[in-house]
């Protein structure tokens, strides 16, 4: 199960990749940046899984025994991120957004012939 994740995470990441450098339109950029984010959250918690365990929250444990737990590190690291990755990818639509206001396309291409 765990390799399925690393697969997936990896074939995210290339879609993510793929549309990061070969699309023009910006939108279509950013999608590509957040799947590339996304396959990174799915690798990090693929790395917290550990077979046969629970969730790090246990109501009343065993003295001196916490038992077989999920590492609760990683997972806190992922959330994290999550936040963090949606704030970046709100201002990098904000940026298109006004890049669309000020030049009347989103072409990438269209709008470096603009300069100068």
């Amino acid at each position: 199960m765990i390799l399925v994740n690393h697969l997936t995470a990896a074939v995210l990441f290339g879609i993510g990749l793929h549309a990061a450098v070969t699309r023009r339109n910006l939108v279509k950029i950013v999608m590509g940046l957040s799947l590339m984010e996304a396959s990174g959250y799915l690798l990090l918690l693929s790395m917290a899984y550990r077979a046969g365990s629970t969730a790090p929250v246990r109501i009343d444990p065993a003295p001196g025994q916490a038992g077989n737990v999920a590492d609760p590190m990683l997972q806190n690291i992922c959330l994290t991120a999550i936040v963090i990755g949606v704030a970046i990818t709100g201002v990098f639509l904000a940026v298109v957004v006004r890049l669309a206001q000020h030049h009347r396309t989103v072409d990438a291409g269209r709008i470096r012939d603009l300069r100068g």
